[in-house]
């Protein structure tokens, strides 16, 4: 009776530590959860913060240098970079031109500008970078009515589904490049004029990604983000290439990478992805204000003429992928893009590949790769989007 008692009160015993057991295992399981959960949600917010830290991370323009007497175009300058350019400037006493294509919007920009800063010598003029008509148009109102144009700052751009220009040309290409590459060869004397003179061409860190394949110009298999960072490719040798050729009449070329900046360059990015990058971009993204300090800086700041022809961020020169200054893609791409626009390349194209500049040295050979002599024949065709 005893052992049965004794086996009885085991079983029992062993039915307690058993559950004890699996509620202490229960409970840890539960305290775990209750402190992993917060961690990793903390953990995920902290790393967010520091990414927000480092893409936000910017440099303020420090020169105090006023524009009194100096006249300024921007294009796209009724919104994001170029809106909060046109005020800096304007602030500095400069006269500022916004180059915009919806002129109501500029307008309503520039007596805002006017407003804020005090600066009456603020205006809106029409222009429609998808349109060589609406370009020249605008250059040749420009040189009827300015005796001075000190800097040129090529803004404006495009990123969304495939589009074309009123030409004909895939318009990310056509608006964030050639357009710009069209107007500045159409105002080249009037900088020149006023000399020491600077352009400005507004990039991005996609260059690196971009691609110019000159049989598939329209972009038959298109992407969005490839077409734009062809279009800053573009922008690039561009930046190079006018150096080359016009730093002899002390026309400086600068090309800037403001970074992420939130503005409505993604408004016409489609779909959920679309909706998803610009709640992004607003909370993790720089301001236009911040974006746009290197712009000014390249404006304004003494001593950038050894820096002609180079990729500024944040205030200072950086390296730029060496297969930029590629003197015989630069050439190409500068030949092709006067044959598109309908410009004379026999006239355009004139100055010598070893020519000097005033500096005394050699002009601008980034990729220290040996140039051969002469360039390829542009070809004649006029490639456009195909439907």
């Amino acid at each position: 009776m005893k052992k049965q008692n004794f086996r009885t009160d085991h079983a029992h015993d062993q039915k307690f530590w058993s559950g004890m057991q699996k509620g202490v295992h229960h409970a840890v399981q539960n305290v775990s959860l209750t402190f992993a959960i917060p961690a990793l949600f903390s953990a995920i917010l902290l790393g967010l913060f520091l990414w927000r830290r480092y893409i936000r991370w910017n440099v303020q323009c420090t020169s105090k240098n006023r524009l009194d007497g100096k006249t300024v175009i921007i294009t796209g300058g009724n919104s994001g970079l170029g809106r909060a350019a046109g005020y800096e400037l304007a602030r500095r006493g400069a006269k500022v031109i916004l180059a915009c294509r919806h002129l109501k919007k500029a307008d309503a920009v520039a007596r805002q500008i006017i407003k804020k800063t005090g600066n009456e010598d603020v205006h809106a003029s029409e222009l429609d970078l998808g349109s060589l008509q609406s370009i020249q148009e605008f250059a040749t109102h420009i040189k009827e009515k300015e005796r001075h144009l000190n800097i040129l700052i090529n803004n404006a751009g495009y990123m969304g589904p495939k589009q074309s220009t009123e030409d004909g040309y895939e318009r990310c290409f056509g608006v964030n490049y050639l357009g710009h590459f069209y107007l500045t060869n159409l105002l080249k004397d009037l900088l020149a004029k006023c000399a020491p003179s600077r352009i400005i061409n507004v990039t991005s860190d996609s260059y690196v990604k971009g691609k110019i394949e000159y049989d598939d110009l329209p972009m038959k298999s298109y992407n969005i983000y490839k077409a734009y960072a062809r279009s800053k490719l573009a922008q690039m040798h561009f930046t190079v290439e006018a150096h080359r050729l016009w730093f002899p009449d002390v026309v400086m070329s600068f090309a800037v990478q403001p970074g992420w900046v939130h503005t409505d360059l993604m408004r016409n990015w489609p779909g959920m992805s679309g909706n998803l990058l610009r709640m992004f971009a607003e909370f993790m993204f720089k301001t236009p204000e911040e974006g746009c300090q290197t712009i000014v800086h390249c404006a304004v700041a003494d001593s950038l003429k050894e820096y002609s022809g180079r990729l500024f961020e944040n205030c200072r020169v950086i390296k730029m992928k060496d297969e930029v200054a590629n003197m015989e893609a630069c050439r190409k791409l500068w030949k092709e893009s006067l044959q598109l626009c309908g410009l004379d390349p026999d006239i355009h194209f004139i100055v010598d590949e070893h020519k000097e500049c005033e500096d005394g040295h050699e002009t601008l050979e980034h990729s220290g790769e040996s140039q051969g002599k002469g360039s390829s024949e542009a070809r004649s065709r006029k490639t456009k989007v195909t439907s």
